[in-house]
């Protein structure tokens, strides 16, 4: 049986294809057990990742000003 393709996989997948593989990290898991990583996006490309994220059902966080955007996946009850 073939294993369902996460979230965080397929939103990871969409920025491969629009930023430079170099500015999307691997999929990690942070304290908590969700799987994460981070992207640094160009800064004219900064905002239109949050709106991705939120159209794709996965949390989009920045510490402030840093241009570094960290993905986590929304845990489910399914």
């Amino acid at each position: 049986m073939k294993e369902q393709t996460t979230k965080i996989e397929i939103f990871r997948s969409h920025l491969l294809d629009r930023i430079k593989e170099s500015k999307v990290g691997t999929i990690n898991y942070n304290s908590e057990g969700n799987p994460t990583f981070e992207v640094m996006p160009e800064l004219s490309n900064y905002t239109w990742v949050f709106d991705l994220a939120d159209r794709e059902g996965v949390i989009a966080e920045s510490a402030g000003i840093a241009t570094k955007i960290t993905i986590t996946e929304e845990k489910t009850n399914e």
